[in-house]
C-alpha cells in the first residue's frame, strides 16, 4: 500500500497544475459574475425587480457555488504540496538505505521507517479533499435552490408566508451556509494538518539518519582497524566524541 501511495505521490505536480487552473477558472467565473452584478446594480430597481429576475438569479447562485469551487482548487494545490513531501521522504529513506548498503550485511544498522504520524499524512489529506469536494457538491445543490427562489419577483419572495416553498427555500440556503462556511476553512486545516506531518516527518528521518550515519561511520572505522590488525577497542577511541 504504501508502494502505491509512493508512486501516486510522483502526480503531484498535476495535482498542482489542476488546482491553479481550478483557481484560475473561478478568478474567470467570478470577473463574468462581476460584470453582471455591475450590470444588475446599475439599473433602477423598479427594472431590477420586474426585468432582471434572472440575472439576480444567477448572481445569487454563482455567488454560494463559486467559493467552494475556489477552495477546492486550493485544496488540490495543498495536496500537491503533501504529495511533494512524501516524495521528499521516500527519497531520503532511499538515501539513507544506500549510505548504509557499503556496511556489511551482519553490522548494517536497521533504517528506521516512518513514524505513524509519516504513514497516516496521505489519509488526512486525502480527509481534507474529500471536504472540499462535498462542500463544492452541497454548494451547487445550494445554489439551484437559490436560482429557483431569486427567479421570483422580490415582492413575491418578501409576501411569501409561513410554511411555504419559498420561505422553505430561504431557510435552506441560509440554515446551509451557515455551516458550509466552517467546513470549507475545516477542510484548509486538515490539508495544513498533513502538511505539518510530512515535514515533522522529514526533521525525524533527518535526525534518525544522521544517527545511524555516526554509527556506520563508527562501525566502518572498527573494521578498518580490525583488517589492518588494530584492536576494536582502540579504534573506538580514535573515533571523537
Amino acid at each position: 500500500m504504501q508502494k502505491l501511495i509512493g508512486r501516486m505521490a510522483r502526480m503531484y505536480p498535476l495535482l498542482i497544475v489542476m488546482g491553479f487552473m481550478i483557481v484560475a477558472i473561478a478568478f474567470v467565473i467570478g470577473y463574468f459574475n462581476a460584470q453582471t452584478a455591475a450590470a444588475y446594480y446599475a439599473a433602477s430597481k423598479s427594472v431590477r425587480e420586474s426585468q432582471l429576475l434572472a440575472e439576480r438569479a444567477s448572481i445569487e447562485s454563482v455567488g454560494l457555488w463559486l467559493p467552494y469551487f475556489k477552495f477546492l482548487g486550493l485544496g488540490l494545490i495543498l495536496g500537491g504540496i503533501v504529495m511533494a513531501l512524501r516524495v521528499i521522504i521516500d527519497r531520503l529513506k532511499a538515501a539513507g538505505m544506500e549510505v548504509l548498503s557499503n556496511l556489511p550485511p551482519e553490522k548494517r544498522p536497521a533504517v528506521p521507517g516512518a513514524p505513524w504520524y509519516g504513514l497516516l499524512m496521505p489519509a488526512v489529506m486525502m480527509l481534507g479533499e474529500l471536504i472540499f469536494l462535498v462542500a463544492l457538491i452541497v454548494s451547487i445543490g445550494l445554489a439551484g435552490t437559490a436560482q429557483q427562489v431569486y427567479s421570483n419577483p422580490l415582492a413575491v419572495v418578501d409576501a411569501a408566508g409561513a410554511g411555504s416553498a419559498i420561505l422553505t427555500q430561504l431557510q435552506t440556503i441560509q440554515a446551509t451556509s451557515a455551516w458550509l462556511v466552517p467546513l470549507k476553512f475545516f477542510g484548509v486545516a486538515t490539508e495544513f494538518v498533513a502538511i505539518v506531518m510530512g515535514l515533522s516527518t522529514i526533521i525525524y528521518l533527518l535526525t534518525q539518519q544522521t544517527q545511524l550515519i555516526e554509527q556506520g561511520l563508527e562501525i566502518g572505522k572498527a573494521g578498518a582497524a580490525a583488517a589492518k590488525g588494530v584492536p576494536e577497542s582502540a579504534s573506538r577511541e580514535q573515533v571523537p566524541a
